[in-house]
């Protein structure tokens, strides 16, 4: 009876092992800097995507123009992007024609929208801006469009004619423009933005604060890979979820891996930092899309794309599936 139960118990982890290995498979995952990558941060020292049998390789990138580049020429699987810059692509009204047909969509989301309206030292008020120069990622998506409302709803300026705006790349390459006098105005992730609060510049606004409900970024991919490749991306979805759950539930973890990767946080920025991750217009719980996030979305795009038109339906942008079979649905 030992030796039957024995041969059964080792028969069944070798079937276990063999059915991860066929579920394993590599994601390359193409991300911006920021804190609000700390999921991403967590999955990795938690090894979430090692137990879903995913090897996960994780980069970051200098802007949205270069990331939809790269992952055009298929350097990566996903890409965690604004979920304005894929409506943008969609609707033909990015700064850059894409490299052959539309094919993304997004089917988790990442945050609503943590992001800060920063401005130089001499600016004290929305009307010292008027006249200048801003700096944004690229001039027709991603947070360039929310900077442009934000300035309309509380300073009353309108794009192009109030203030200039010039396209640099990611949150790195806007700060350099501020403090290279180049720009007086930017949208800043965190923790930089806490870092450059530290130098004296101003933090104007909130922009999930201003915005209320807004799909910020979501993780995307291609309708190839996913048809190839669904069994990795429902892994890496379930993954993901899990370590947001793991963030939301696990204060103190959480503090350690925020300050383990992005360098230089005070323990009260860590403390303000986690806060904000965990709060409304912060980290997506579960990764969940938000419907009435991405209207808002759809409804700011419908302002500032060039040329104007009406946007959706959602499913043009969004599909679930994998989402849905991550969680069990």
């Amino acid at each position: 009876m030992f030796d039957v139960m024995k041969r059964a118990l080792l028969g069944g982890a070798l079937a276990v092992a063999l059915t991860v290995g066929a579920q394993a498979g590599e994601v390359r995952l193409l991300s911006f800097g920021g804190a609000t990558n700390l999921p991403i941060w967590m999955a990795q020292e938690k090894g979430f995507m090692e137990k879903e049998g995913v090897k996960l390789i994780f980069a970051t990138t200098n802007g949205s123009v270069e990331q939809i580049r790269d992952f055009y020429a298929g350097k990566y699987d996903v890409i965690s992007t604004a979920f304005d810059n894929i409506v943008a692509y969609a609707e033909g009204q990015s700064d850059i024609p894409l490299p052959g047909p539309f094919d993304m969509f997004a089917f988790m989301g990442g945050h609503g929208g943590m992001n800060t309206l920063m401005v130089r030292p001499e600016i004290k008020s929305y009307a010292d801006i008027k006249g200048k120069t801003v700096a944004v990622d690229a001039l027709k998506s991603g947070y360039g469009i929310v900077l442009y409302q934000i300035l309309k709803d509380k300073g009353g300026l309108e794009y192009d004619k109030d203030y200039k705006a010039i396209s640099v790349g990611n949150t790195d390459k806007r700060i350099e423009a501020m403090r290279g006098e180049k720009a007086v105005a930017a949208i800043v992730g965190s923790p930089q933005d806490m870092a450059v609060e530290r130098e004296g510049y101003r933090m104007l606004a909130d922009a999930a604060q201003e915005l209320g409900a807004y799909q910020g970024t979501a993780f995307v991919t291609r309708r190839a890979y996913a048809k190839d490749k669904e069994a990795d991306l429902v892994a890496f979805a379930r993954a993901m979820a899990k370590s947001q759950d793991h963030v939301f539930a696990n204060k103190a973890d959480s503090i350690e891996v925020l300050k383990k990767y992005a360098k230089g946080l005070t323990d009260p920025e860590a403390e303000r930092l986690y806060t904000r991750l965990v709060s409304p217009g912060g980290l997506n719980p579960r990764g969940a899309i938000n419907p009435k996030a991405i209207e808002t979305v759809l409804k700011i795009r419908e302002t500032y794309g060039e040329p104007l038109k009406k946007m959706g339906p959602m499913s043009r942008y969004v599909d679930t599936t994998i989402y849905d079979k991550a969680m069990g649905k």
